[in-house]
């Protein structure tokens, strides 16, 4: 039972012989591993193509259908969920998109079908994310196509939503054919259908726009262009209400302190500008205003037009929203009938409906000329009164005194002596001998 070769070589040291066993044991062990590693395989080909005679011979002809078009296209198909696309823009920036459901249409086609999509693109200045419940990626042209309750979000500032839109991912633009709707903190915006271009901060509304801010209003049926990096847009054919107060104008330009409240800092106007207050409509080609100061300044062929027929113009016109008044400056004019009234500067005051003339003032009537140092026009009763250094003048006769009143109804004027005060002047011989006709 011992091997007492191996128990003496043990004691005496004689390690080869048991070296040379062992070896021996090894060979044999990997020959035997060596043999079941060909075998096996071998009998499973041999039991699985025996399994497939014997199912052949034993099954009806319809126990195994082979696959038909539709089934091939449809494994061929790239689907998968949760899946992410990195997408490296023209700027070298980086988009990423991701789907829960991805299902390529077409085999080999890249473009795709995505159930919740979820964009997000990285400008310079600018965190813009897009989210839908449906919508395809074009691969190819790194175009999206979002469907169903699209959210647009811009640097967490602004909320754009709409029922469509698009993006390329490669031009950096996008668009939407489908009523848009934004809303910042304090203020919203909503339009017929927008553009979009990333690289250049801004987004373009188009037809029916209407935005609204904490206290100014403006619709536009044109174009309202929003440069989101600038704060500011720029907005065709557009009419702007703060109050009762409304301007309308060809371009109008706003200046917004952000773009959550779209409160306006100031904003300029060019073109045909007209401003309604009141019963009275003022007229320009330019247009800038303070918010800070609540100021409006009107230049080049300013104008004003009143409901009692009365027309203003002038070179410079400063209109004061919180005050309520309209001061005109260099080459004043107001017309009213054959009545013209002439100053360097005039103040109206809505409240009162009067102009205030300041710096030599002049009215003149069919009846003859009027001057003074000041004076005051009131509108409800059609009369001016003038004070200080007044002088009338007719046919070369001039009369001197403290009050003048001009009547504008029958274009005529007459001095009035205060307390105390004297009427004066100098009368020419001929002109009364032509009125008394010869008497």
């Amino acid at each position: 039972m011992f091997e007492t070769r191996k128990i003496d070589s043990f004691f005496s040291g004689e390690r080869n012989l048991l070296d040379e066993e062992e070896k021996i044991y090894i060979s044999r062990r990997t020959k035997v591993v060596r043999f079941f590693k060909l075998f096996l395989p071998c009998l499973t080909a041999l039991l699985l193509g025996l399994g497939v005679v014997l199912f052949d011979f034993e099954a009806n002809s319809d126990s195994i259908t082979p696959l038909g078009e539709d089934e091939k296209i449809y494994f061929e198909k790239f689907r998968m969920k949760n899946t992410t696309f990195e997408i490296t823009e023209k700027d070298n920036q980086f988009s990423t998109l991701t789907a829960e459901v991805v299902e390529e249409i077409d085999p080999n086609s890249k473009i795709y079908n995505l159930t919740k999509p979820d964009a997000k693109t990285v400008g310079e200045d600018s965190l813009i994310t897009l989210i839908a419940q449906t919508g395809v990626f074009n691969q190819n042209k790194q175009l999206l196509d979002l469907n169903t309750d699209v959210v647009v979000n811009y640097n967490q500032e602004m909320k754009i939503t709409t029922n469509s839109a698009t993006y390329s991912f490669l031009t950096e633009t996008g668009y939407g054919n489908e009523q848009i709707v934004g809303k910042g903190d304090k203020g919203r915006f909503q339009a017929d259908k927008f553009t979009f271009n990333k690289k250049k901060g801004e987004a373009t509304l188009i037809g029916h726009i209407y935005m609204q801010s904490k206290d100014m209003e403006l619709r536009s049926p044109d174009t309202v262009t929003l440069f989101l990096n600038e704060n500011k847009l720029i907005a065709k054919n557009s009419l702007a209400q703060k109050g009762k107060d409304t301007l309308k104008g060809d371009v109008l330009t706003l200046f917004f302190k952000d773009t959550k409240t779209f409160e306006v800092e100031k904003a300029l106007g060019t073109g045909h500008i007209e401003i309604h207050s009141g019963d009275k409509t003022a007229y320009a080609n330019k247009a800038t205003y303070n918010a800070a100061l609540g100021v409006m300044t009107l230049s080049q062929d300013v104008k004003i037009k009143g409901s009692s027929n009365y027309v203003a113009t002038a070179a410079l016109g400063i209109y004061d929203l919180n005050k309520k008044t309209f001061t005109l400056e260099k080459n004043v004019r107001i017309e009213k009938g054959a009545n013209v009234i002439t100053a360097p500067k005039a103040v109206y005051f809505q409240n009162k409906e009067e102009f205030h003339f300041y710096d030599d003032v002049s009215i003149t009537q069919e009846d003859g000329t009027a001057k003074a140092k000041r004076g005051v026009y009131y509108i409800k009763k059609n009369m001016a009164e003038l004070e200080k250094d007044v002088i009338i003048t007719k046919n070369g006769n001039e009369v001197r005194g403290d009050k003048a009143i001009s009547d504008f109804a029958t274009s005529k004027s007459r001095l009035v002596a205060k307390k105390g005060g004297r009427i004066f002047g100098k009368l020419l011989e001929g002109s009364f001998k032509k009125n008394a006709k010869g008497n």
